[in-house]
């Protein structure tokens, strides 16, 4: 049982620099720097890994460095690099420390940078880096190095924030209480998966994969024969089983596969507070992939668990495989090194394992030693028994601390090097656990590295560029094609492992015309209800009362097909009539608006834009006195309000999402025919006709 941890409280009595060496004070007894993993308070570089209650290997951002801000690159520690100035160096590892404590383990990564950051605008202003000499001038200045070198400066002025509010005014760091707030607007992460808005692209939405990349990784699943090649294509074909977490995945034990009753599934263990459960195949051609894929990972890493299991029982010692025994403790050949860690072919000249060993000043002859060749060089026995245990995996012998997992037992345990693709042999006998950085890597985020899909020239048509695959978007794609077919949330979820059903929306990606139509055709068996206001609502209560039906029959009836067009769906039915409007889907009774689609609200709010700025243009040619221009100010004045309107309904907090929005008819309705008409009649004057008038006809009887 964990022991609670009470937050530092700055004291009135204390001045500020009495408060900062208490806080720092404390931080030092905090549990990172006592036990068998702690750090080196007076080190200027932190690993904090072990202490990161995750999911899979080396997890990101815990390899803490306290250089400044000038000579830090994506975070890492160059040989050239300064450290921050003290006395704010000792303040910054206090207040990291606490952050991290008090957040449970939360990603410090930008945390970081802010304090490197206010540390640079001490220096900047001409001021020793001091916290307790921390005021607003120097946030503002702070945020302005965060204005010119941030992608998201919101979320790093968040981070100052934080700094202030959330930290040195509680504990009274700083000699004047801090009122500052972030100048920079929420403006959203900056995520590659994002939901598009913009109307008109080809893909609906980047968080789904384009059908083109996934059919490419199947080609090279079918014919993969590299390590490299089989371990991420392996993985995705398991992404692609059931909508899966990346870690969730890369922490399968070997023996994750089952069957009931002839059905073929795998047990997982879900996060974020999901149950264990086995999820089955859907078909049988998808139950054969996924063996295929644990098949080949099983075979891959046979030799490397079965290092992990002896490593795990004999901490400390090198692995000898069988038959290799004798020579514990004697001087080893780079042959015999070779089959000790099972590299066939040799490594390669200055490699780390190169560099580690320890070469003797002696040669043999001896052609056991040698494999057969005349003259080898001999090394060290404990300098390779150091390489190996150097290199075994962060927190081994375990693979999963939560759920306590030996590396022995998962799946995802492979030979060192399996994902090393460029010419790296692989270390059959020295286990390694693959990290969810390395599927990344290989599936496109590094930006100018070798990914599977540049090894085999694999190209996304759109950009010209190798494809980029985030380990996120199999998931959104599942979870869509099942919200398409109408499955219940509560099956979804449970099949996505996940614990809350409201989840589930941000995750369908299914445009609104589908649940209509959905709702149209499939009766009572819809997945959801359709919500209506507006004339359509009145227009289906007065059919549900005049052809005695029932109020979801008239629904449907009114509903009928639909179109999606730029400006909302448009319900005409267009078997009977063309078109009877011409541009003008705004002024038409037919056109329906869905609260809470996105598009819908962003093409609203331009075209009320558009309308505006037509209206001050008519009054400004009227006060210049253009003339015939009323009518225009008229029209567009009509416009400007009914899409005022139309904004108004559709954010409006009130109404559910999904609801179908329609609005009052216009005052004047100007149909394509009335538009003919007029123009007609304006281009050619009225001419007096031969014809008679309709009393005359009466009074003839018809007969001219």
């Amino acid at each position: 049982m964990n022991a609670a941890i009470i937050p530092f409280v700055g004291l009135p009595e204390r001045t500020a620099r009495e408060n900062l060496e208490a806080f720092i004070e404390r931080a030092k007894r905090l549990r990172f720097f006592t036990g068998p993993d702690a750090v080196d308070w007076a080190s200027t570089s932190w690993d904090l890994r072990p202490f990161a209650n995750t999911r899979g290997q080396n997890p990101a951002g815990y390899v803490l460095h306290f250089t400044n801000h000038e000579t830090t690159v994506r975070g890492r520690r160059l040989r050239t690099a300064e450290d921050m100035a003290e006395p704010f160096l000792s303040a910054a590892k206090a207040v990291l420390a606490s952050f991290l404590v008090d957040t449970g383990m939360a990603t410090p990564t930008k945390m970081v940078t802010a304090l490197r950051i206010v540390e640079k605008a001490f220096r900047d202003l001409g001021m020793v880096p001091d916290l307790c000499e921390l005021n607003p001038e120097i946030l503002d200045r702070a945020a302005g190095t965060i204005q010119a070198s941030m992608k998201e400066p919101w979320s790093y002025g968040r981070a100052l924030e934080r700094f202030a509010h959330e930290t040195v005014n509680p504990c009274r760091l700083a000699a004047a209480h801090l009122i500052w707030r972030s100048p920079f607007p929420y403006g959203g992460a900056n995520r590659s998966d994002r939901v598009s808005t913009n109307t008109g692209e080809v893909e609906g939405s980047d968080k789904l994969p384009h059908l083109k990349c996934v059919l490419d990784l199947a080609g090279i699943f079918r014919d993969a024969t590299s390590s490299a090649d089989i371990v991420v294509t392996s993985w995705f074909a398991l992404a692609m089983f059931s909508p899966t977490r990346a870690n969730e995945i890369l922490t399968l034990p070997v023996n994750c596969e089952t069957e009931m009753e002839g059905v073929y599934g795998i047990s997982w263990l879900p996060l974020k507070g999901g149950s264990p459960m086995t999820k089955f195949a859907t078909n049988d051609d998808w139950a054969e992939v996924t063996r295929t894929a644990i098949g080949r990972l099983k075979e891959l890493g046979v030799p490397a668990r079965k290092a992990a299991a002896w490593y795990a029982e004999n901490p400390g010692s090198l692995y000898l495989p069988e038959g290799m025994e004798h020579l514990r403790g004697e001087p080893l050949t780079t042959w015999e090194i070779c089959r000790i860690l099972g590299i066939e072919g040799g490594f390669n000249p200055g490699c780390t394992l190169d560099k580690t060993l320890v070469r003797l000043d002696c040669f043999t002859n001896d052609a056991e030693k040698t494999g057969g060749v005349r003259y080898r060089k001999l090394h060290e026995f404990s300098s390779v028994e150091r390489y190996v245990t150097e290199v075994l995996p962060l927190g081994f012998p375990l693979a999963d601390k939560r759920q306590g997992m030996k590396a022995a037992d998962a799946l995802f345990c492979l030979p060192r090097h399996a994902l090393h693709s460029k010419g790296s042999s692989l270390y059959m006998n020295v286990p390694d656990l693959v990290s969810y950085s390395q599927i990344a890597h290989e599936l496109g985020r590094k930006p100018n590295g070798t990914t599977v899909f540049s090894r085999h020239g694999l190209i996304d048509p759109r950009s010209g560029e190798p494809w980029q695959l985030r380990t996120h978007q199999p998931r959104h794609l599942l979870n869509t094609l099942a919200q398409s077919k109408h499955l219940s949330e509560t099956l979804i979820a449970f099949w996505s492992g996940r614990k809350r059903v409201d989840h589930n929306a941000w995750y369908n990606h299914i445009p609104h015309e589908a649940f209509i139509e959905a709702y149209v055709t499939m009766g009572k068996n819809a997945p959801r209800e359709i919500g209506v206001v507006g004339p359509l609502a009145d227009k289906v209560e007065e059919r549900a009362r005049r052809e005695m039906v029932t109020h979801d029959t008239a629904l449907r009836l009114e509903v009928g097909s639909i179109i999606s067009t730029r400006y909302g769906l448009c319900r005409h039915n267009y078997a009977l009539t063309p078109c009877p409007k011409d541009k003008n889907c705004i002024g038409c009774g037919e056109n329906t608006f869905v609260k809470g689609d996105e598009h819908q609200v962003a093409e609203a709010r331009k075209q009320l834009g558009i309308s505006k700025a037509a209206v001050a243009n008519c009054l400004k040619a009227i006060a210049d006195g253009e003339p015939d221009v009323e009518p225009w100010l008229a029209k567009h004045e009509q416009a400007a309000a009914r899409w005022e309107l139309a904004l108004e309904r559709l954010t409006d907090t009130a109404l559910v999402d999904g609801t179908l929005i329609t609005l009052p008819p216009p005052a004047v309705s100007q149909t394509k025919t009335g538009l003919t008409l007029a123009i007609r009649d304006a281009e050619a004057p009225a001419v007096a006709r031969d014809e008679p008038d309709l009393e005359t006809m009466l009074a003839l009887g018809g007969n001219t």
